[in-house]
């Protein structure tokens, strides 16, 4: 019950900032964007006639693809700015000592607060993802094929980098825990590209590297589910039958491994582990 009760403390406290009504804006701005973009593509006139459907489909295909990529970066920033906060603001301002004069359990703050951000975080794919994929087919037509499937490929991303920050939080103030989070998702990035170059090149050392490094931070696996989930068959299709010298950061194959999207949980679940014993043996 005391880890709930963090949870929604955590919640009210995110609702109280500008920061949520900044971000609501600026979602809103962008889907009215996208809406205006869909419009003008699904009402385009080549050579006197308007665009097929196929040919309209395919081009919404891709800017769902590009949005949910550029939404993955607002989505890992935005758990590493709120992540880290969560823990770290109540150590620096001294409310956590008030907190644990009382029979209150480190480990309860700490999970709360876990809990409570990874909800912020889930809510806010399911309106903002939910709302872009709704404008698409309201507009177009178009539905992904697996558009569940890849908000939660986008919420469990959340989670990784968020079970990172507080981690982090645990003994660093939160700006530091913030960025080192943040960096540690470009990484990750970086890490699946240099795979997919090096499974493309068929260099085995490089293709390595980045396998490590996918292990060691597993958003970017995260995210290539959600890739998957996202295009289209014929985008697979033709990924799968791409030049071997073409690493195309916005198409893969095949959905990550099961094995590699348990790694991801359990990764998470020991992260949050870690932060636990972290906290419970810092010294306040």
């Amino acid at each position: 019950m005391t880890i709930v009760l963090f949870a929604g403390l955590t919640l009210r406290e995110l609702a109280r900032r500008k920061l949520v009504a900044a971000v609501a804006l600026l979602t809103a701005i962008i889907v009215a964007f996208t809406a205006w973009g869909l419009h003008k593509l699904a009402t385009t006139v080549v050579d006197g006639a308007p665009l097929g459907t196929p040919a309209v489909h395919a081009a919404t295909a891709g800017i769902v693809i590009l949005l949910a990529f550029l939404f993955s970066f607002v989505l890992a920033l935005g758990a590493a700015l709120i992540g880290a906060p969560a823990l770290a603001e109540g150590v620096a301002n001294g409310e956590i000592l008030a907190l644990l004069a009382r029979p209150i359990r480190r480990a309860d703050v700490v999970l709360g607060r876990w809990l409570g951000t990874l909800a912020a975080l889930a809510l806010y794919v399911a309106l903002a993802g939910g709302a872009e994929l709704g404008v698409a087919r309201a507009i177009t037509g178009y539905v992904p094929p697996q558009p569940l499937v890849a908000l939660a490929y986008l919420i469990a991303l959340s989670a990784v980098v968020s079970s990172a920050a507080i981690a982090l939080a645990a003994r660093l103030p939160a700006l530091a825990a913030g960025i080192v989070a943040a960096l540690c998702f470009g990484l990750a990035w970086i890490g699946g590209i240099v795979e997919a170059i090096g499974l493309a090149l068929a260099n085995r050392p490089l293709a390595d590297a980045g396998t490590i490094v996918a292990l060691l931070f597993p958003s970017d696996a995260l995210w290539r589910g959600a890739l998957y989930a996202l295009q289209p068959a014929v985008f697979t299709a033709a990924a799968g039958t791409a030049s071997a010298t073409t690493a195309n950061p916005f198409a893969v194959t095949a959905p990550p491994p099961i094995a590699l999207v348990t790694w991801a949980a359990g990764w998470i679940v020991v992260v949050t582990a870690a932060a636990l014993l972290l906290f419970r043996t810092r010294d306040l």
